[in-house]
């Protein structure tokens, strides 16, 4: 800024790499809250799914969108549109996804997101 070189740093603020990697820390900042709070989630949701269906993460991955759909059911919110806000997708997205996830569980499809919004203590 000293050298008023503030196209530049417009320029770099501006660019979608920049939102980009913000998203990523925004996320990454919200799976390590959610997974502070709620420690057993992924083996809690991971247990009502078919052992074959199970998530497997990533390495360095705490939560995926898959999870991160859930992990925001969990906390009660189930319009598909906030959470596709949220995750910046669409509705339809979210929507395949809830319903690609309760086709593996082996809980009823009809109590799936109830059970979900039961899983897990709250770590004190």
């Amino acid at each position: 800024m000293k050298a008023k070189q503030f196209d530049d740093i417009k320029e770099l603020t501006d660019s979608p790499i920049m939102a980009q990697n913000e998203l990523k820390e925004l996320y990454h900042n919200f799976d390590a809250i959610f997974l502070h709070v709620y420690p057993n989630f992924v083996e809690d949701f991971n247990a009502l799914l078919h052992p074959d269906e199970q998530i497997l993460l990533k390495d360095g991955e705490l939560l995926n969108t898959e999870l991160r759909i859930y992990a925001l059911v969990r906390l009660g919110i189930n319009d598909s549109v906030k959470i596709a806000e949220f995750l910046h997708c669409s509705p339809q997205t979210v929507y395949n996804n809830r319903l690609k996830t309760r086709n593996k569980a082996i809980v009823p499809k009809d109590e799936f997101a109830n059970t979900v919004k039961s899983l897990g203590k709250m770590q004190e």
